[in-house]
């Protein structure tokens, strides 16, 4: 023993399951299954925008997750890989080989923002009773023995609608039967991190989609860089994320950021980062940037945007409320770093 508190354990986003979604140009997913490389199997049973999706709850501890989609025994494309630790939600399509880690915005319109959906899974079928109350947020806040009823019952659960406050940021709820509740503790969606629509699973306070997750996915190759700093100010990249409560530049004076199982090998100086909008005049510099989402460096770091440009690495993250790394990504800098000259010198 050498009489030294044991270092504390870096946060990391819960993941009770991985959520697999699955594409098919003809729309029919009757009968998909998936299955994985040890055995288990799980029917596409949830519907969204993008198509099916199936759901795994991997054992703590476990990597990647290697898997097919299978209609009466034969696969549908190659098999498929997903790591648990960077990303507990995947898209892909038919006939595809890979995955991706990110949320594909083309891919889901935009919510109507009125009213709030929540889909509720029962893994024991028993919906008999259950429903639906609401307070804060919700345009007719219900009577505790009067829950609001589903709308409709399909392979996932119950659906429930409630229509909103105008400009509410969020919705307070229980689902329950009778004086059962689902979970203990009252719930909140809130719409800045989760969007209008989400899945539950009974007892599960988490949303099993959309899940915790970054606007990129955890790779630190500079080859694959997600995010771009525009000009001193200003970083952009695509999306939002799911559950993200802040991010950052990230930067190390000699370089030397690794990533492992969901945590950097270390935090790096960081500049805050606050949402803003592109200018008309950086639309019209960077045209191809400008459907992007913008961040400003927080004023409070500017005077270390030197120190950062000097960096031979520079990242973007994104974190959730309790500091676990959501998405990690490198930063093209549209102006000359160190790390930038030495890969363009011919010495």
């Amino acid at each position: 023993m050498t009489g030294q508190p044991p270092t504390p354990k870096k946060p990391t986003a819960e993941r009770r399951h991985v959520v697999v979604h699955y594409h098919r140009a003809d729309g029919d997913y009757a009968g998909l299954t998936l299955h994985t490389a040890n055995g288990t199997t799980a029917d596409f049973s949830g519907r969204d925008a993008y198509g099916a999706f199936a759901w795994l709850s991997p054992a703590e501890g476990t990597g990647k997750i290697r898997f097919t989609v299978e209609r009466d025994g034969k696969p549908e494309g190659a098999e498929r890989v997903v790591d648990v630790a960077a990303a507990g939600e995947v898209w892909t399509k038919e006939n595809a080989d890979l995955v991706d880690a990110v949320r594909p915005a083309d891919a889901y319109p935009p919510q109507d923002t009125t009213k709030a959906v929540l889909h509720y899974h029962r893994p024991d079928g028993d919906y008999a009773g259950w429903g639906l109350h609401t307070w804060t947020g919700a345009a007719n806040p219900s009577e505790w023995n009067e829950p609001i009823q589903p709308i409709r019952r399909d392979a996932y659960g119950l659906v429930f609608e409630v229509p909103l406050k105008a400009g509410a940021p969020s919705l307070s709820y229980v689902f329950h039967k009778k004086e059962e509740k689902d979970v203990p503790a009252d719930e909140a969606l809130v719409f800045s991190l989760y969007g209008h629509e989400v899945w539950r699973v009974a007892g599960e306070a988490p949303y099993l989609t959309p899940s915790l997750g970054g606007a990129f996915p955890m790779d630190l190759d500079p080859a694959a860089s997600a995010a771009t700093w525009i000009d001193e100010n200003t970083v952009v990249w695509h999306g939002t994320g799911t559950g993200v409560a802040a991010q950052q530049l990230v930067y190390a004076a000699d370089g030397g950021l690794t990533l492992r199982d969901g945590v950097l090998s270390d935090e790096g100086q960081w500049l805050r980062l606050v949402p803003t909008e592109l200018s008309a005049a950086q639309q019209a510099a960077h045209p191809e940037l400008a459907d992007t989402t913008a961040f400003s460096i927080d004023p409070r770091d500017r005077d270390r945007i030197p120190e950062a440009r000097r960096a031979k690495q520079l990242i973007a993250t994104q974190r959730s409320d309790n500091g676990a790394l959501l998405g990690a990504t490198s930063v093209t800098a549209l102006f000359s770093t160190p790390q930038q000259v030495q890969k363009g010198s011919t010495r």
